[in-house]
């Protein structure tokens, strides 16, 4: 058995990753990095990721069954590493999602090869609207917002003004603000049937807005109208309001009304009070729940000789 740089094409190896990434293995070239394990001449083992800009990203991992258990897994990966560091990179990272078969073994591998503990970087939920609306709805801080708005209105979605953009810009100076949050990366596609805005005696305090998706990854689904809430903020002093949950529900209220009760709306969130609400309090009336993991390593380019010898 030998663990070997893959640096010209490896197609045979294509078995042993993602079917979406078997043609980057034709001809294994910068940014791509690609080690391997070869017994009797035979492909056996491969890991395979990309280096951009001093980042590393480990894309998948396989070792042949007969390997397993044997800590093949963890020096192929440490084999990529090395690569990875003679091209620059001061880490490496891996994701995946809690649907992965065999993510515990891909854990496990990391873990031996000396990755940090996977921790949670955000998650998924996938539902009908009409079911999670009704569901919602009940939630005594939802009903209570529904009922009692205490200055607070719920409206359409416009094109800000000179006050909304300074609101926007003083949520997006707020520490805990992720750009992925920006009402700027929903300029064009907003939804205007069902986005949301969050007023306090008409002042811009927060958002939820959505846009046509393209599709649902459903079987079953996938011929339904969908929405995909992609922006979604409330000022960092009214969380423990329940507010966001209300404009969510004010969002899907709407979207069943303009586009049916069945229509799929889609949803995610990085933000651990969020993510935690959604594992207890959406996934049981989601028809999915889906969550991603990363972690990390540093490298260190200075030691990529002795790694590689």
């Amino acid at each position: 058995m030998e663990i070997v740089p893959l640096t010209r094409g490896a197609s045979d190896f294509a078995t042993l990753t993602f079917p979406r990434l078997a043609p980057m293995l034709d001809t294994v070239a910068p940014p791509w990095v690609a080690a391997g394990i070869r017994v009797g001449g035979l492909p056996a083992g491969l890991a395979l990721g990309l280096v951009r800009e001093g980042d590393a990203r480990l894309l998948s991992v396989s070792v042949a069954r007969p390997l397993r258990r044997r800590g093949v897994g963890s020096a192929l990966v440490t084999a990529w590493e090395a690569q990875a560091a003679a091209l620059g990179a001061t880490v490496s990272r891996a994701g995946h999602t809690g649907r992965l078969p065999g993510r515990r073994a891909f854990e496990a591998t990391l873990a031996r090869a000396g990755w940090a503990p996977t921790r949670p970087m955000e998650i998924w939920a996938i539902g009908e609207t009409g079911p999670m609306v009704a569901e919602v709805g009940r939630w005594p801080s939802v009903a209570g917002r529904v009922r009692e708005p205490n200055g607070f209105t719920f409206e359409p979605w416009r094109e800000p003004d000179a006050d909304d953009g300074a609101a926007i810009s003083a949520g997006e100076a707020e520490p805990d603000f992720l750009p992925s949050m920006a009402p700027a990366l929903c300029a064009g596609r907003v939804e205007p049937a069902c986005s949301i805005a969050v007023r306090r005696d008409g002042a811009l305090v927060g958002w939820v807005l959505g846009e046509r998706a393209e599709g649902v990854a459903l079987d079953g689904y996938r011929d339904r109208p969908a929405i995909y809430y992609r922006s979604a903020y409330l000022s960092r002093p009214l969380w423990h309001t329940g507010l966001l949950v209300g404009a969510y529900w004010h969002a899907y209220a709407r979207q069943a009304e303009a586009f049916g009760p069945r229509s799929i709306a889609t949803f995610r969130t990085a933000m651990p009070r969020m993510m935690a609400l959604v594992r207890r309090r959406f996934a049981p009336i989601s028809l999915r729940i889906d969550e991603t993991f990363e972690t990390t390593k540093p490298l260190f380019p200075h030691l990529q000789e002795g790694l590689l010898s």
